[in-house]
């Protein structure tokens, strides 16, 4: 999302296609969406999805303060004029992929080290070379500062990478402002080894996506969670589907879910005898072992009324399983 003067632009890469700022998504290193939720949301917008407008308070700040933040790295950088006008989408020459930039900068040739002081962190090499032009990526945080000479994965060096093979650039920087009083700035050499990884996996997604388009057949990626099942399928047809070859799985799901409860049921039992041995004491000694038996203080919460929610359904995301020659019993 790109701001213009304060203003935002909006979205600017297609929506049925990867862009540079998906790929941490893509490479499986996303808080928020896994890969499987990102093909069967592209899948979407290529059936004519309509892509959800979304603002928030985090959102609003980010884009009021993009332009502050670049100017400021910049500046730190020993740079001047960064351009922060880029209105178009950016889009690979062989890769089908795109990307929106936040600003680029002339790097003049100059080399840059790690400042502590002024927030500068050369992560992929101990100098770096502003040589040319430069993507500079601008982040806004709540976060604490993740690490003094290096930066998440999810937090922009996948994006910075991909801006860079796409715009030429042999380097670039993301710059973040954390908590609102401390700017970080990661600068970064072109990395090759990186590069092929994203194309490989870029391609791979693409595959997918042409597959789906020829045969109407969608080839999901391993599947690791129930929840992304449950978000994947969360439509399903009311109807009944004969999969022998689960007896098996379902069987042992049974047969693990009573082990838990049992071993549940038998800590329970072990620790109310504990408790009729401590009884108003908060602590205990037992050999190797210090017990304590703590106690939560709640602050009393004014009543309130809860705001209206519209009617939804959600795939629950643990199976019902039952023996059949009991099912009428």
């Amino acid at each position: 999302m790109a701001t213009i003067q304060g203003k935002t632009v909006g979205k600017l890469t297609p929506d049925d296609q990867l862009s540079a700022s998906e790929l941490p998504v893509l490479m499986g290193v996303s808080k928020y969406k896994t890969i499987n939720e990102l093909l069967k949301e592209k899948i979407g917008f290529i059936n004519g999805a309509v892509r959800e407008d979304i603002t928030n308070e985090a959102m609003t700040w980010g884009n009021l303060t993009e332009s502050l933040i670049l100017e400021e790295a910049t500046r730190r950088l020993g740079l001047s004029d960064p351009k922060l006008d880029h209105t178009e989408p950016y889009f690979h020459k062989t890769a089908a992929i795109a990307c929106s930039l936040d600003g680029t900068v002339h790097g003049d040739g100059i080399e840059v080290m790690t400042d502590i002081e002024q927030g500068i962190i050369c992560v992929n090499a101990d100098k770096i070379k502003l040589d040319g032009e430069g993507v500079i990526e601008a982040k806004l945080t709540s976060h604490e500062v993740e690490s003094a000479d290096n930066l998440p994965l999810y937090r922009g060096p996948l994006q910075l990478q991909m801006q860079m093979d796409i715009t030429g650039a042999t380097w670039g920087a993301v710059c973040v402002l954390y908590k609102g009083t401390q700017l970080k700035v990661f600068v970064y050499q072109r990395d090759e080894e990186v590069l092929e990884r994203l194309h490989e996996s870029i391609a791979d997604f693409q595959r997918r996506l042409d597959r789906y388009k020829s045969e109407d057949f969608i080839e999901w990626y391993d599947i690791t969670e129930p929840t992304e099942a449950s978000s994947i399928w969360d439509d399903p047809d009311k109807t009944t589907v004969d999969l022998p070859e689960a007896e098996a799985y379902a069987e042992k799901i049974i047969e693990i879910r009573d082990m838990m409860n049992d071993l549940e049921a038998q800590s329970k039992a072990l620790e109310v005898k504990i408790m009729d041995q401590m009884r108003d004491h908060s602590h205990a000694i037992s050999g190797r072992y210090k017990i304590s038996w703590p106690v939560i203080n709640y602050k009393a919460v004014p009543e309130k009324v809860v705001p209206a929610k519209p009617a939804r359904t959600i795939r629950q995301s643990k199976l019902r399983i039952r023996d059949r020659e009991f099912e009428n019993e």
